[in-house]
């Protein structure tokens, strides 16, 4: 693993944005109207604020100070007749407020301060969202129906790799003043910061941690001190409690903390009397050092390994239909030949000594009550938020619905609102599994998770993206607030009262996070189209039309991104644009889109689907640029208007650069499918594909030419909060140009002069599963034959190890990478349903056989077979067609420069 061109890559005191964000935004203001209708108050004489709220911290005078400011850019004098005045009233929800508009005043009448917050705010709106300095006169009530509206940190540490940042040990102010107004103002409530209890909490158990935790400690008491100002909480984010190490020295003075062993992982156990007082020790002294955290973000399942409910998926349930196995508690009881007809997702039981005799649900509500309890004792009114992470595209099993009922009191429950959504794409239903912009949802889980955690009085908060997400994070966010409208409006039909808007990306400040906002406090009474335009001329006046057309094309053409995980973890979508293109197969990886240290993806385009071919992505594609570019094209239209306003140029700039991303998205995915037709192609079919591949060439350093340009005038553009980098930046896109310009006068030419196919198969292994012989490879042996339905590959293995690994790898021309994972321990995990599989031990080892399911008309295949053997100490691979490279997120050991080739047998 490596960063390529690392040498370009813009340090972080080169983040522009950054800097930007410390800026005031300039409001600017659509009046062209000189007088008041006979139902307005005429406000253009002047006004006078009078602050008659209570407000004995001070935390109002940001506000205040934000609206004088507000009056004194759109030149309405201060100390005028008109006044202005903020009430205290009988206690109410959080955010409630009444405004009462006459004809000589304007009264915010709130329960708290929160509540006269965004009557200030919704006057400002107001204001923006006429034509002139006029108010209607009436009254109007305002509640937020979604009552936590947490984000993040745009530029914040992550505390993992590539930089290991940990935003409580430096000096950095990541929360300047004006970008703490801006997100108030967006609706934002709540802010999370990474933190992990083995730096903040020296409990009784463990005397030797926090060493540096009075540094973190004060700094967080700081930051929540001054989000407050602004009326936004600071909630902790963590995943704990986290499993130890075998080798801890804390465990081994206090083995009861341990539950279930994997190898070198032993997963918390917490139901003995030291777990309980840990747990709360650990939560108790940082919200006693810390009082006005908001609470806790606590992933207690998913992520990373936690209690002994980590040590089994969530994904599938464990049904084995054999008299003996069917009732049997531990699934390593289960005979050899169960075990392997079962998916290691089956896998539902708990290997813990205490934890197998528990409901899954008690191991949860074990941990979680006991932090909860340490919590509530220290400061009693934040909350804990016990986040499941279940993203898995696949269904989950019948414990996971369970959870819900059995909640402990004053715990909100998150869940993903998209995970497990199928969506109708082309003709076929395709699955997502984590966080979807495209894909309105919800998902059929979370509906059931909402039901089951409604009955039991549980509050349920949606995990969703309002910026960006996997789709394309390599923007500040993605303008289709169409989109956005109708998942509030869906959580609102659902009775969902909070929100959980990002990940590490997808909450740059702006439109989405504004119309996010606005829809907490949405009663939907009007139309999606309604919404827009209110939403667009407060910034677009009487352009907002053009606007709303636009946002409505941008949104159907966003929902024909391909729904599809890997699409979104490996596609050309977030920087295609600095691709390299490969004419001759170079078998180059992917890199994931959410890091900037694999390198530069390369030309394994099948890494990047798994619930479409080649073909349907390219199709999608298509649609999605093609209405995206229709929009941009009426934005694009509008920079002569609006050559003075510099955040209006900039939002054209994003539609163009999101439009050129898209189509060269569209190009790469275009590339890769014509050079699977050269492959086959000769005499004049042969140099028309190349025309064509060549055309995309010459259209693909045009638009990193104009990439350039877009990335000078916007330090947004390429920049990805989860890589802490730019996937694209003018430097790399200049590289990129090089190597296309070498392609047209290098390759190109060699190509046309070339008689013979582009694909070679020189130096690659052949097996032909016609003679039905084995191949011995060393530590295993193998043999594949096939008929007109399956390609049968059976696989010895001498000896058995712990942990015992076969992991296979299948590619048929223009479909989706075909992984199979198996372990002799019964987990085994297929990227395609279609495949099945029999496992079995053996005297001196153990045996494994899978069928998939034979293409038509597919007379090769590429075939990688990896064995992967611990025994002790020691790990030996061994393989047939090449070496693996290390693991990568829904890829595995996958290398696709190292495959043999697979010759099927003619079938009758």
């Amino acid at each position: 693993m490596h960063c390529d061109l690392e040498y370009f890559q813009p340090e972080v005191k080169d983040w522009k944005f950054v800097s930007e964000l410390s800026l005031p935004e300039r409001s600017i203001f659509n009046w062209t109207r000189k007088a008041a209708k006979a139902d307005e108050a005429d406000i253009s004489g002047g006004v006078k604020i009078i602050p008659n709220f209570p407000d004995r911290n001070g935390i109002l005078q940001t506000a205040y100070d934000d609206l004088n400011k507000f009056f004194s850019e759109c030149k309405i004098p201060s100390g005028g007749k008109y006044a202005i005045v903020t009430e205290m009233d009988r206690p109410a929800s959080c955010d409630s407020f009444e405004m009462i508009i006459s004809s000589d005043s304007c009264r915010i009448v709130a329960g708290n301060a929160e509540g006269v917050r965004r009557g200030i705010y919704h006057l400002e709106d107001l204001l923006l969202g006429t034509d002139g300095p006029f108010l209607r006169i009436g009254s109007e009530r305002r509640s937020s129906w979604m009552k936590n509206r947490i984000s993040r940190c745009f530029f914040g540490p992550i505390k993992r790799p590539p930089l290991n940042r940990d935003e409580l040990l430096d000096d950095v102010d990541y929360y300047p003043e004006e970008y703490l107004n801006r997100l108030a103002h967006e609706g934002i409530n709540g802010l999370w910061i990474t933190i992990a209890f083995k730096d903040l909490c020296r409990t009784s158990f463990t005397p030797e941690n926090g060493a540096d935790a009075p540094r973190r400690l004060g700094k967080l008491r700081k930051t929540a001190d001054k989000c407050l100002r602004y009326g936004i909480k600071t909630y902790i984010f963590c995943i704990e409690p986290a499993a130890w190490r075998d080798d801890d020295p804390v465990l081994i003075r206090h083995p009861e903390l341990g539950g279930v062993r994997e190898y070198d992982t032993v997963f918390f156990c917490p139901f003995s009397e030291s777990s309980q007082k840990y747990l709360y020790e650990s939560v108790y002294s940082i919200f006693k050092t810390v009082p006005n955290l908001g609470g806790m973000i606590n992933v207690s399942h998913g992520e990373c390994p936690t209690t002994c409910l980590s040590s089994i998926s969530p994904t599938t349930d464990n049904t084995v239909d054999c008299p003996a196995c069917s009732g049997k508690g531990s699934w390593k009881k289960l005979h050899s030949a169960c075990l392997g007809s079962i998916s290691p997702a089956a896998k539902n039981t708990v290997d813990c000594p205490i934890c197998s005799g528990k409901e899954h649900w008690e191991i949860l509500h074990s941990s979680i009550s006991a932090m909860e309890k340490g919590m509530r004792d220290a400061a009693p009114e934040a909350c804990l938020i016990s986040w499941l992470y279940m993203p898995q595209p696949d269904k989950v099993a019948d414990w996971v619905y369970e959870i819900p009922r059995h909640m402990p009191e004053n715990v909100i429950l998150p869940f993903n609102f998209e995970s497990g959504g199928v969506e109708d794409q082309l003709g076929k239903p395709r699955t997502g599994g984590d966080y979807w912009l495209s894909y309105v949802g919800p998902s059929d889980r979370f509906k059931a998770m909402a039901e089951n955690a409604f009955a039991a009085k549980v509050e349920v908060s949606a995990k969703i993206q309002v910026g960006c997400s996997h789709e394309t994070a390599t923007v500040p966010f993605v303008p289709v607030p169409g989109l956005l409208y109708r998942k509030y409006k869906k959580m609102r039909e659902l009775g969902i009262t909070s929100v959980m808007q990002c990940w590490y990306f997808g909450n740059y400040p702006g439109l989405m996070n504004k119309a996010a906002g606005i829809l907490a406090f949405e009663d939907f009474a009007g139309t999606e189209k309604d919404f827009l335009a209110r939403l667009a001329f407060s910034d677009w006046g009487s352009s907002a039309h053009e606007v709303v057309g636009a946002w409505e094309l941008f949104a159907e053409g966003y929902s024909n991104y391909p729904l599809s995980n890997r699409f979104q973890y490996y596609g050309p979508m977030h920087d295609g644009i600095v691709w390299p293109l490969y004419l001759h197969p170079a078998g180059k990886p992917l890199a994931p889109t959410w890091q900037i240290c694999f390198g530069t993806s390369g030309d394994a385009i099948c890494e990047c689907l798994d619930n479409h071919c080649l073909e349907e992505a390219v199709e999608l594609c298509r649609a999605m640029s093609d209405k995206w570019s229709a929009g941009v094209k009426i934005m694009k239209n509008m920079r002569e208007r609006f050559h003075d306003n510099p955040q209006r140029l900039k939002d054209i700039g994003l539609a163009e650069a999101l439009g050129i991303q898209f189509e060269s998205g569209y190009n790469v995915l275009r590339f890769y499918a014509l050079r699977e037709e050269l492959s086959d192609a000769l005499g004049k079919s042969r140099n028309e594909i190349l025309d064509e591949m060549e055309a995309i060439v010459s259209e693909e350093i045009k638009r990193s030419a104009r990439m350039i340009e877009l990335c000078r005038h916007d330090s947004r553009l390429g920049f990805h909060s989860e890589s802490e980098g730019y996937k694209y930046f003018s430097g790399k896109l200049e590289w990129r140009i090089g190597m296309l310009q070498s392609l047209l006068s290098d390759d190109f030419p060699r190509a046309r002069a070339c008689p013979l196919p582009v694909q070679s198969y020189e130096n690659m292994p052949v097996y032909d599963c016609g003679r039905g012989a084995y191949e011995d490879c060393g530590a295993f042996k193998w043999k594949a034959f096939n008929d007109a339905q399956y390609l049968t590959i059976k696989i010895d293995c001498d000896g058995k190890g712990d942990p015992d690994q076969l992991f296979i790898t299948a590619i048929f021309k223009n479909t989706p990478l075909m992984l199979l994972d198996l372990y002799r321990s019964g987990y085994v995990a297929f990227s395609d349903l279609g495949c099945s599989h029999h496992m079995s031990e053996t005297s001196d080892g153990w045996s494994a056989e899978v069928k998939i399911p034979m293409r038509i008309g597919i007379k090769t295949a590429r075939l990688n077979i990896i064995r992967k053997k611990t025994e002790g100490q020691e790990t030996k691979i061994t393989e047939w067609g090449g070496k693996p490279l290390n693991c990568r997120l829904l890829l595995g050991m996958y290398n696709p420069k190292e495959t043999g080739l697979l010759v099927m047998s003619r079938c009758k």
